[in-house]
């Protein structure tokens, strides 16, 4: 494959789109209902962590829409990724650039499982919530809170893949590359 630059503005809009944060304070006032104990996590902590969530689910998105499009490059396969830790250039994104590096490592630690669900597992440990509802071992199932977070993971890799094809069927000489 040529080599293919892509535009950084486009590619950031992407980013930004992940980094959006219009609808965290929903997110957040919903997953309290379904969990109380979210109630005892500040806010700002919840979307510092729901943050490096989004961030890392946007790098799996990137790739899974690159191998659905028969996308093998590398560098493209990466290119998310790259623009993500663009964000952490400053020292005084370390903490950001940490609990981002700490979720997508979550998301890929165990190959037998969906690396999203590695990834919401680690969200829920962080903000101290169970996935699992239930006092017994023989009553556990999936806590609501945990399911709605799947369905709101689902929501973002929706809109994330149609700007993902917006992003490439805009680019001629990305759409040249993935063809050859």
């Amino acid at each position: 494959y040529a080599r293919v630059q892509l535009p950084d503005g486009k590619l950031g809009e992407l980013v930004d789109m992940v980094l959006d944060s219009t609808g965290h304070h929903l997110v957040y006032q919903e997953l309290s209902w379904r969990d109380p104990l979210i109630k005892k996590v500040k806010f700002e902590d919840f979307c510092a962590a729901y943050v490096s969530y989004k961030l890392a689910l946007g790098c799996l998105y990137w790739v899974s829409a690159c191998e659905n499009h028969r996308i093998a490059d590398k560098e493209i396969r990466n290119l998310f990724f790259r623009g993500v830790m663009n964000q952490f250039e400053t020292p005084k994104t370390l903490g950001e650039a940490t609990r981002f590096s700490e979720t997508l490592y979550a998301a890929n630690a165990d190959k037998e499982q969906s690396p999203i669900l590695g990834a919401l597992a680690h969200l829920f440990h962080r903000l101290g919530l169970s996935a699992l509802s239930g006092n017994n071992e023989d009553d556990h199932a999936v806590s609501t809170a945990f399911s709605f977070m799947m369905e709101v993971s689902d929501a973002l890799k929706i809109v994330f893949e149609d700007k993902f094809d917006m992003f490439i069927y805009t680019h001629k000489d990305f759409r040249a590359e993935q063809s050859s």
